[in-house]
């Protein structure tokens, strides 16, 4: 009961901090988070994201109701050594697209609320810096050989 409780109030929470995304200028594509081993805290999320309209878009946060939290990061290799660094918004000029990839700028995906399979969906919420927002779901796969090979 207690997480039931909880996941509505964050969903509540989600619905009253934006409105629906006007215009809808942003589109998601080629979305996907790799299944892992249900004691895995910490997941990674990958898209492309195009902006469609006639005016740049400023991501300032991407969440989900399916995990505690969610962090935009990228990944900086300095003298050979991969880390990765916080980034505070995501600006996609119009007509452009960015694309969040293994090795790259990612999504962190922080305590998930339900074991994730294959086959299953995960909310995310785009939030732009004009208040609005868009929310889409992004399948749960599982990637070996060739295909896993192909993605990096």
């Amino acid at each position: 009961m207690k997480t039931v409780l909880a996941f509505l109030h964050a969903a509540l929470g989600l619905l009253l901090s934006c409105s629906p995304a006007a215009g809808a200028t942003l589109e998601v594509h080629d979305s996907w988070i790799r299944e892992a081993p249900p004691t895995v805290s910490v997941l990674a999320a990958y898209m492309v994201i195009s902006n469609t309209g006639g005016t740049p878009a400023e991501i300032t946060a991407i969440t989900s109701p399916d995990f505690d939290h969610t962090e935009l990061h990228r990944t900086i290799v300095e003298s050979g050594i991969a880390r990765m660094a916080p980034l505070e918004k995501l600006e996609i000029p119009a007509g452009e697209k960015i694309s969040l990839e293994p090795g790259g700028i990612h999504l962190m995906l922080i305590n998930p609320q339900r074991p994730l399979r294959e086959g299953d969906l995960v909310t995310l919420v785009i939030h732009r810096a004009d208040g609005f927002c868009n929310t889409f779901a992004v399948p749960v796969i599982r990637e070996t050989g060739e295909a896993a090979h192909q993605r990096h």
